[in-house]
């Protein structure tokens, strides 16, 4: 007996089915996919000053001041680097893009969307405080990233819940010339081994620095709303450059 014959349209009809169906599978899948549980806060108008060299549209946005105290410690990212001629330097990513790895999540700084506006908040001599509100929601990790040069810096962080509860830590933060020691507890670093430029644009060191990160470890089962940053009397510059937070999951 001969086998039984689809015919023809039969044949065409099952394998649509069949591609229809794992077409359908793969859509459900991609849509099932987790989303990241990273969080980067908007520091707005907290933002007050530039030190990176950037470029858009082939030109070059310059900065308004130096990292330390000097007048020739600027940063440069990639493409700026190329425009300027500044030399065999480790530059910044323009994107102010860092993948994830195990010190932190996804982390996106200001200065590689802002632009030609500011880039980071830049603290006086003095003593002074700010403070910032996060997306409310319960957080496995909170972290800031800051550069202290000429020197490094006390700070004192306060981690504001919606409860009215608050928690207090202090730290140092690390100059960034130089590397971690054990001692720097919760620090890591985010950007390693990059280099610095003249206010035109030109290699004064071409590695060797750090933007180190700082992890608060906020208490998970509380809703975070607001960060409080006292950088407290020293002779260092401070700059931060972002916050970043991951998000408790279920």
């Amino acid at each position: 007996m001969k086998p039984k014959q689809w015919p023809q349209s039969g044949v065409f009809l099952g394998i649509l089915a069949v591609t229809l169906s794992v077409w359908l599978t793969g859509c459900c899948s991609a849509s099932r996919a987790p989303r990241s549980s990273a969080v980067q806060v908007d520091l707005g108008q907290l933002l007050n000053d530039r030190v990176i060299i950037t470029q858009m549209a082939g030109q070059l946005q310059m900065a308004n001041n130096s990292v330390d105290h000097e007048t020739g410690s600027f940063l440069i990212t990639e493409s700026a680097m190329k425009i300027s001629q500044a030399g065999q330097l480790n530059p910044l990513p323009d994107s102010g893009y860092f993948a994830a790895d195990p010190n932190h999540s996804e982390v996106q700084l200001p200065y590689g969307v802002v632009g030609s506006g500011s880039q980071v908040r830049r603290s006086p001599d003095r003593t002074e405080s700010y403070s910032f509100r996060v997306p409310k929601q319960h957080y496995a990790q909170m972290q800031l990233f800051f550069i202290s040069a000429d020197g490094p810096t006390p700070l004192a962080v306060k981690l504001e819940y919606v409860d009215g509860t608050a928690a207090l830590c202090t730290t140092l933060v690390p100059d960034f010339y130089w590397l971690l020691k054990p001692t720097d507890t919760n620090w890591f670093v985010l950007a390693d081994d990059f280099g610095k430029v003249n206010r035109q644009g030109k290699m004064t060191e071409s590695v060797h620095h750090y933007i180190h990160g700082f992890s608060l470890n906020p208490d998970p089962a509380k809703v975070l709303r607001q960060i409080e940053v006292t950088k407290l009397d020293s002779k260092s510059a401070l700059n931060l450059f972002g916050a970043t937070g991951t998000l408790k999951t279920p």
